[in-house]
């Protein structure tokens, strides 16, 4: 079973996004420490983040950064920060994909699903991939 590391301030949020999320067969961990969000991360070794930017101690933006210095699991922003700004500055923190709140859960589901599959599934690079002008036909 996937793990998926929810960091997640908004509790209400934070409820229905696992509670879905779990219906999938997804197992949901949600950050209990907002101090320690980077030792919970090491413990709990997920498979992919669904991250906010704004949270207690430390923003998003931070936290991917010391993510990245020891994974390359898929994490997908989810922020009600709009701005083109915000969207490019996570991507080139080494976000995977972001989703901008309010978010529908069908869409969330299919970004999880795509970034796990591209990670870990049938495009992940450990599979050989060779690209043929028959396989585009």
């Amino acid at each position: 079973m996937q793990k998926i590391f929810i960091v997640e301030d908004d509790e209400k949020l934070r409820a229905i996004t696992g509670e879905y999320l779990q219906r999938y067969g997804y197992s949901i961990h949600f950050v209990e420490n907002f101090k320690n969000v980077i030792e919970e991360f090491h413990q709990l070794e997920p498979h992919l983040v669904l991250l906010d930017i704004n949270l207690p101690y430390f923003d998003g933006f931070q936290l991917c950064r010391a993510f990245r210095k020891d994974s390359h699991i898929p994490i997908i922003f989810t922020s009600a920060r709009s701005s083109d700004f915000d969207q490019v500055r996570a991507l080139e923190m080494g976000a995977d994909d972001y989703l901008t709140k309010p978010f529908s859960l069908e869409l969330l589901l299919a970004k999880v699903q795509a970034s796990l599959r591209r990670t870990y599934g049938e495009y992940s690079s450990g599979k050989e991939s060779v690209l043929s002008v028959d396989s585009l036909k």
